[in-house]
């Protein structure tokens, strides 16, 4: 007769096979959040009035994005001698704000690239403002930008609500399908911004729009490490008080809404 029984065990009894122990694997760590790094080129006005150029690697958050995603790659800005792309700026042209004439002291830019809507980085869409949503040809064309643009909201009922007839909101919150519309390029876009020597409000395709500066609260909670990272994006500058004040008092479409209703 076949044998069936596989082994004996210590006291002579027959036994069961018994599965080999099985050796636990070494516990994996938790798996880290991988940071999406973004790379920035900038462009400086030094105080000897030459022109200096950086590549920057730093993380796609807002702090860093909202420097360089404000306009798109073919917007024209108003200059001394006529309408320039913007990317045809650079530092030390002079330009027309609602200050006067001032020179570019430093652009940034950076690229919009379709498909990577993770959680860090703000570029996962555009805004355009469609040709003729403020009124018969206002703006004469569209305006493609970014999520760092803001632009001039007013009423009257602001000055007495606030002190200002004006402020400033991003041109994101406005999206409504109409006139503002929601958009994800298929390819990739260069998006840019600018600074003048003092935070000022430029036209950008009919629409009055500001020009860079990091908000008043720029400095809470920003670590030493942090810090410096993002004051190498800025040669022209020392400090953060080198930024100086904002023109307009800096909100939401949904705090003016709420104000306005009241």
């Amino acid at each position: 007769m076949s044998s069936i029984r596989h082994g004996l065990a210590g006291t002579g009894s027959l036994s069961t096979p018994v599965a080999p122990a099985r050796v636990p694997s070494p516990a994996r760590p938790p798996a880290r959040a991988v940071s999406f790094m973004r790379r920035f080129e900038v462009a400086a006005l030094l105080p000897d009035l030459s022109v200096t150029t950086k590549q920057v690697i730093a993380p796609a958050t807002p702090l860093f994005e909202g420097c360089a995603s404000a306009f798109a790659r073919g917007t024209l800005i108003e200059t001394l001698h006529g309408a320039v792309a913007i990317e045809d700026l650079v530092p030390g042209d002079y330009i027309q704000t609602a200050s006067g004439t001032e020179p570019v002291t430093w652009i940034g830019s950076t690229t919009y690239v379709p498909g990577h809507a993770v959680e860090a980085t703000t570029l996962t869409h555009m805004t355009r403002i469609t040709a003729e949503a403020f009124g018969l040809g206002h703006p004469p064309v569209d305006t493609l930008v970014g999520p760092a643009a803001r632009m001039i909201v007013r009423h009257p009922r602001l000055r007495s609500l606030l002190g200002e007839e004006a402020v400033l909101a991003p041109v994101s919150d406005y999206v409504d399908g109409d006139r503002y519309l929601q958009v994800a390029p298929a390819g990739t876009v260069q998006l840019y911004h600018l600074m003048v020597p003092r935070h000022t409000i430029i036209t950008v395709g009919g629409i009055e729009m500001e020009t860079y500066h990091p908000g008043k609260a720029i400095g809470q909670g920003l670590g030493q490490n942090l810090r410096a990272l993002y004051l190498s994006m800025f040669p022209n500058i020392s400090g953060l008080e080198d930024f100086g004040q904002t023109t307009l008092t800096r909100t939401a479409r949904e705090v003016i809404d709420s104000l306005l209703d009241a």
